[in-house]
């Protein structure tokens, strides 16, 4: 089995569980937000690589429309998740000027390629929230032990992920040109980076399943 259908599977795990967690056990808002956002993944990463028919736009709209969302969605989490100011003030302003930024660059670019400073800013936009949150559990310990946090498996999948993929992805048109053999360990060394993340995602899910949704009166 090919590290890419692994990936996949990890990935479908994940989702269904989150859509189990959030009709059976009457999870938070912030898992079921969390099933749209696997969602998007199955929609942009898996869909138009089995199912190619089913896709009719360019591949790279959806990678744009993956960006934007996934900056709006962990900005949103991280920015309700840490009381503070300064963070929040920061998060807001990085937030907007990625998305301003990302939208312009791409409406001046050809339809078939992403801007590689878009690329790369994605996942230095993640690393500033994994940092953030460590740094905000660190300062406020609590009782509740850090691995029952559902953002410690979030966070530390991100900071992960995020670091290879700059790894990953600086050296890669040098690589295409003068070392083909490296690149492609690269490639193979990501996609298990990806499947490791996705179990750090469904791990998270599992250890967070006392988090109840307030109910209303």
């Amino acid at each position: 089995m090919s590290l890419n259908r692994v990936y996949e599977i990890v990935v479908l795990i994940c989702f269904l569980y989150s859509i189990y967690l959030w009709i059976s056990k009457n999870k938070s808002k912030q898992q079921f937000f969390f099933f749209l956002y696997l969602l998007l993944i199955i929609v942009v990463d898996i869909i138009p690589v089995n199912f190619p028919f089913l896709v009719n736009c360019n591949r790279n709209i959806l990678f744009l429309g993956y960006i934007l969302i996934s900056v709006c969605y962990f900005g949103t989490i991280y920015y309700k998740s840490i009381p503070n100011n300064i963070f929040k003030i920061l998060t807001v302003c990085f937030c907007s000027i990625f998305i301003l930024f990302n939208i312009y660059i791409f409406q001046k670019t050809e339809l078939g390629k992403l801007n590689f400073i878009s690329i790369i800013s994605l996942p230095v936009l993640f690393i500033f929230f994994s940092i953030a949150w460590f740094m905000y559990k660190l300062k406020n310990v609590d009782e509740k032990r850090i691995t029952k946090h559902f953002l410690f498996w979030i966070s530390s999948g991100l900071l992960i992920w995020s670091v290879f993929f700059i790894f990953r992805a600086i050296p890669m048109y040098f690589l295409q040109k003068n070392d083909s053999q490296l690149l492609s360990f690269l490639i193979t060394v990501f996609s298990v980076i990806n499947i490791m993340v996705y179990f750090l995602f469904l791990i998270g899910l599992i250890f967070a399943q006392n988090e109840r949704t307030p109910r209303r009166n």
